[in-house]
């Protein structure tokens, strides 16, 4: 039985066109990607879930500061140009922040995102594949 990936989004996924840095609480970071209510950022350094810090970034003229709260974490399958493992998290903006939304808004009209059309088509590939290696492991048991 193949389940179907739920999209929990609440809001339009934008990719990062250009590389995009900022700090989350003493940490460096770099956006993978960015919507309304939250991000999806790399960095260096493992962060606790639930912890709350104030996220920063700029690019040209759009600058945000924000509160938000990291809402997953796991180790990255990628490493630096150093070789240093890295970490993906989810962050999520912690209250409507209209200035928020105005810099997403201004980074779209700048060609620094585009709207992520096909994450959804790659987490049902990932689920897909997962269902087929569980099926292959699958033991059968005589009666």
């Amino acid at each position: 039985m193949t389940r179907d990936a739920a999209d929990l989004r609440k809001s339009a996924r934008f990719v990062v066109l250009e590389p995009l840095t900022g700090t989350f609480g003493g940490s460096d970071i770099t956006i993978l990607n960015i919507g309304l209510t939250g991000l999806q950022i790399v960095h260096s350094q493992p962060m606790r879930i639930g912890t709350r810090a104030r996220l920063s970034f700029d690019r040209h003229d759009v600058t945000v500061t924000t509160q938000a709260r990291v809402m997953w974490s796991h180790l990255s399958q990628s490493a630096n140009a150093s070789g240093k493992l890295l970490y993906t998290t989810g962050i999520r903006i912690e209250a409507t922040d209209p200035q928020f939304g105005l810099a997403l808004n201004s980074l779209i009209r700048a060609g620094a995102l585009r709207q992520d059309s096909d994450s959804m088509e790659k987490k049902r590939a990932r689920l897909a594949e997962r269902e087929q290696q569980r099926k292959s492991q699958m033991k059968l048991t005589p009666k």
